[in-house]
């Protein structure tokens, strides 16, 4: 038998069935979509805006404005100049203080030496940050590549790391307290240490995973705090029509982004910058969350439904290209 022909010595048909053509059109629509999601919409990114009341928030700390940068992830998978995009886009806001929750680098197939080497061209990139004061907390990846050779080119280079602290942000007579997690998916923090005893005054606290908060509610001290920030779930990454996200770790299945309320405290879980696992993001942009404080009026001190959602006041997104 000739290679080509059938048994009956018939040529072979090759005509592309309906079948053939449809699974090869979607095969073309789902590489199209990979390509999207790894160079374009990768590096898309939104820049939220919020108003938050706080209460009994000092006259000093009136309009007080913070941006929030979340899971930097460098170099696996988030490029440097992105990340120095990143800071540029801060710089541009004018924040009084800039306060990174978490992950500043990955544990994945890399080394862990080319980890380190990441974690301190983070901190180069991030020393460039023009805000009076920055602050950062540790994120699971940290941990897990080694918070000894994450924290120290950190600190060196300008941004403190709180692991279950606290420290006073103060405006002439007034203050308010900035507190920090140990990371809670590889660790157990102890928020004895990790939010003041007797503040006196408001209370931001820092912890990498959302979803930690159900651990929070339950601490004596939860009533002092008035704002939580957290990152880790990256939003999900890829987001699909019905389907939803579809990337979400341990400790970021619950909240996954935006901003939820627990009786008088508010939670924001930002999208983050990088991503893992996948270098991919879908309907889901990098994000800068921009915050305001105002004082909380009287009538928005009501308790609220323990994980009611809030609207974004106000976004914008936009797609940087390389420098």
């Amino acid at each position: 038998m000739h290679q080509g022909s059938t048994p009956t010595g018939q040529p072979e048909s090759h005509h592309l069935t309906r079948r053939g053509f449809l699974g090869a059109t979607l095969a073309a629509a789902g590489l199209g979509v990979a390509v999207y999601s790894g160079t374009h919409a990768r590096h898309e990114f939104e820049i939220t805006r919020l108003t938050i009341p706080i209460r009994d928030l000092p006259d000093g700390f009136e309009n007080f404005r913070i941006v929030q940068i979340s899971d930097i992830h460098l170099e696996e998978f988030t490029e440097a100049y992105f990340l120095e995009q990143m800071v540029a886009q801060t710089n541009a806001m004018a924040p009084d203080l800039v306060l990174v929750t978490g992950d500043f680098v990955s544990r994945g197939p890399l080394s862990l030496a080319a980890s380190w080497r990441a974690a301190g061209l983070a901190a180069e990139i991030l020393s460039t940050l023009k805000a009076p004061q920055r602050f950062g907390i540790l994120g699971n990846h940290d941990v897990n590549v080694g918070a000894d050779h994450v924290i120290p080119p950190l600190e060196a280079h300008g941004t403190p790391i709180l692991v279950d602290s606290y420290f006073p942000l103060e405006r002439g007579r007034d203050v308010i307290w900035l507190c920090g997690a140990n990371d809670a998916g590889t660790r157990t923090p102890d928020l004895n240490f990790a939010i003041p005893p007797n503040p006196r005054a408001p209370v931001i606290f820092m912890c990498h995973e959302p979803d930690y908060v159900e651990n929070v509610i339950l601490h004596p001290r939860f009533p002092l705090i008035d704002l939580m920030l957290s990152g880790h779930s990256h939003g999900g990454q890829i987001r699909l029509p019905i389907l939803g996200p579809l990337i979400l770790p341990p400790m970021g299945q619950k909240y996954v982004e935006g901003m939820f309320q627990f009786d008088h405290m508010q939670l924001y879980v930002n999208r983050g910058i990088g991503t893992v696992g996948l270098p991919f993001r879908l309907n889901c942009p990098a994000e800068l969350t921009h915050f305001t404080l105002v004082r909380a009026a009287e009538s928005a001190l009501a308790p609220a439904p323990a994980t009611a959602r809030w609207p974004r006041a106000s976004s914008s997104r936009a797609r940087l290209p390389r420098s």
